[in-house]
């Protein structure tokens, strides 16, 4: 719908404007606490990160002191004197006891100096039991003690599954430091699971990590070494290839929205891991929809405050708008009643602002056109009442002559003819004679009257040849001598244009012989290349004053109409005693055929 009131517009202005500003408002507020967010989220992630990475290296090096401890305090003789027995003494080792209780270890292995195997089940009873056990090929102990023979120092064993059980095992193996024979002897510690999945494993909900948020290791095969929150029994099952994982393994510490291993988005907060023997990464992760649930929150708290404001804008600049309008919609009906001619209208000033300002010149012009008015009034009737003064004199001037002239003509007509009866044929001769004399009188006079009306010269040779015709007989008739000159062609002005100058030229040369008392005047017509331009000068009495209101006769009034209809102007110049000088310039173009 297309809205045409300003009143409609400024509302529409007012509430696009409002929304706009709103909307980038909410925009980069939202951008910028969205930034926020995730900025506090990934350090929090880090934070999270720093704490598991170190809890887990802190882990393996008391494991590794543990084990140590082992190495060079236990003595291989008490295994020996309880093989018998095939059970410790209460109280004969608090190591082993301390071992037990830690809940770190599955179990506990000593290689004898017979090359014998005793392993120790640390979750089977309250007593410590030594057990003797042959190991099958396929155990993976055979690897750990394979390795461990070949290395003087402590290692961690990265985790191996139990071709028999399935079970994912991971030791720890060192060399038996006390024994005192020529060969060399290894202990073995089996870690529990459970132990590394209490420091990873996070499942309250206000532990930093939110609902979604969990930390787990990877190995170098991409498998985790800590279960994950999603899915059970995920050790060495899981695979994680994400881009955490791949940056992480080339020593990169960082942070990333990324998608993790069951292929949602989630920020993530990475690092490897610093163990001996050990190739793992460390992973922080918490869910992107969850971290930036908050936000969204406001994203749609804002919209409904945009609505909100959206609604009070608009109800605000409906208000205004009418404030605003109301006085421009006045001012329009007051345009339409002068539009329509009444002109007495006067609208009060409400206000003291550019609609108040606006009202005044409303007020103003108002006041202008009626005293305009008023004034085109009066010359309307000037005009109008010259116009009927004029032909009234015209009417006067040709019935005097036609009375005086015509008529007495006629009637000696009349007399001579009415005379003939009776008289002999030489007077009737004599008195005919007398009678074509007098009919030659009377035509001439009808020509002189007729050629006053409206010269047939004019017509047949133009206005040249008329205005030295009637500067001729002006002069003949006359004590005042007319001198004519010109300069140019006239013969391709309009007919309208020709009457025109005729009619203002010898209006001026009737009032000079009537009024002037001038001995010689001088017309002189010239055209230029874009005008035409008239002088009328005589050396008679003048004007006195010179004012406009004391050349307001019939004859000054009919020459400045027909000069007005030509687009032209009139300048009369005259002091007392000293002539009247009269130029008047008629634009060319109003005077061609073409505009006619």
């Amino acid at each position: 719908m297309r809205i045409r009131s300003l009143s409609d517009k400024i509302v529409l202005y007012f509430v696009i404007i409002g929304v706009i500003a709103i909307a980038v408002v909410s925009t980069y507020s939202f951008y910028t606490f969205k930034k926020a967010l995730l900025s506090r989220t990934f350090d929090q992630l880090t934070s999270v990160r720093v704490v598991k990475k170190g809890q887990i290296e802190q882990f393996f090096q008391d494991r590794m002191n543990e084990l140590k401890l082992i190495s060079n305090t236990y003595d291989i003789d008490n295994l020996k004197k309880d093989r018998k027995e095939n059970t410790r003494n209460k109280g004969q080792n608090y190591l082993w006891e301390h071992l037990r209780a830690s809940r770190y270890y599955e179990c506990a292995v000593i290689e004898q100096q017979s090359g014998e195997l005793a392993r120790c089940n640390f979750n089977d009873s309250k007593v410590i039991r030594f057990e003797y056990i042959n190991l099958l090929s396929q155990d993976p102990l055979n690897n750990i003690l394979k390795d461990q023979a070949q290395s003087e120092y402590f290692i961690i064993h990265d985790y191996n599954i139990d071709p028999v059980t399935s079970k994912k095992r991971m030791f720890i193996s060192g060399p038996l430091l006390t024994a005192n024979s020529g060969r060399s002897l290894k202990v073995i510690l089996e870690i529990s699971l459970e132990a590394i999945n209490a420091i990873m494993l996070e499942q309250n909900p206000g532990g930093g990590l939110g609902l979604s948020g969990e930390s787990y290791l990877v190995g170098q095969d991409e498998l985790m070494r800590s279960n994950s929150r999603f899915q059970e029994n995920s050790i060495m099952v899981t695979q994680v290839k994400t881009e955490g994982v791949k940056k992480a393994f080339n020593n990169t510490v960082g942070t990333s929205v990324i998608d993790d291993y069951r292929g949602i988005k989630v920020l993530s907060s990475y690092s490897k891991i610093n163990l001996p023997g050990l190739n793992w990464v460390i992973l922080s992760e918490i869910d992107y929809a969850e971290a930036t649930k908050s936000i969204y929150i406001i994203r749609n708290n804002i919209l409904i405050l945009t609505i909100f404001v959206a609604v009070v804008v608009f109800i605000i600049s409906f208000i205004f708008s009418k404030r605003i309008t109301l006085p421009l919609i006045k001012l329009n009906e007051a345009t339409t009643y002068i539009r329509r001619g009444n002109l007495n209208v006067k609208l009060p000033q409400i206000k003291n602002d550019e609609i108040g300002q606006l009202t005044n010149s409303f007020n103003d012009m108002a006041s202008s056109l009626r005293e305009k008015d008023t004034e085109l009034q009066q010359e309307r009737n000037k005009r109008f009442t010259a116009m009927i003064d004029g032909q009234e004199l015209e009417r006067q001037r040709l019935s005097r002559e036609l009375h005086d002239g015509l008529g007495q003509s006629l009637i000696a007509l009349k007399l001579k003819l009415e005379g003939i009866d009776g008289k002999d044929v030489c007077n009737t001769g004599k008195t005919i004679k007398e009678v074509k004399t007098s009919f030659d009188e009377t035509i001439n006079e009808i020509r002189r009257i007729s050629n006053n009306l409206m010269p047939a010269v004019l017509k047949e040779f133009g206005l040249i040849t008329a205005l030295k015709n009637i500067c001729d007989d002006i002069s003949e008739n006359t004590t005042t001598e007319i001198r004519c000159t010109h300069s140019g062609r006239f013969n391709d002005l309009n007919d309208r244009s020709t009457i025109y100058l005729f009619r203002i030229m010898q209006e001026a040369l009737s009032n000079i012989v009537k009024h002037a008392e001038a001995k010689i005047a001088e017309v002189s017509l010239k055209k230029n290349p874009d005008s035409i331009i008239v002088n009328i000068t005589d050396n008679g009495k003048g004007i006195n004053p010179p004012e406009e209101n004391n050349l307001s006769g019939n004859g000054i009034p009919n020459m400045r109409e027909r000069i007005r209809l030509l687009q032209g102007n009139i300048e009369i110049k005259s002091l007392p005693g000293q002539g009247t000088s009269i130029r008047i310039e008629v634009p060319l173009n109003s005077t061609t055929n073409e505009s006619d």
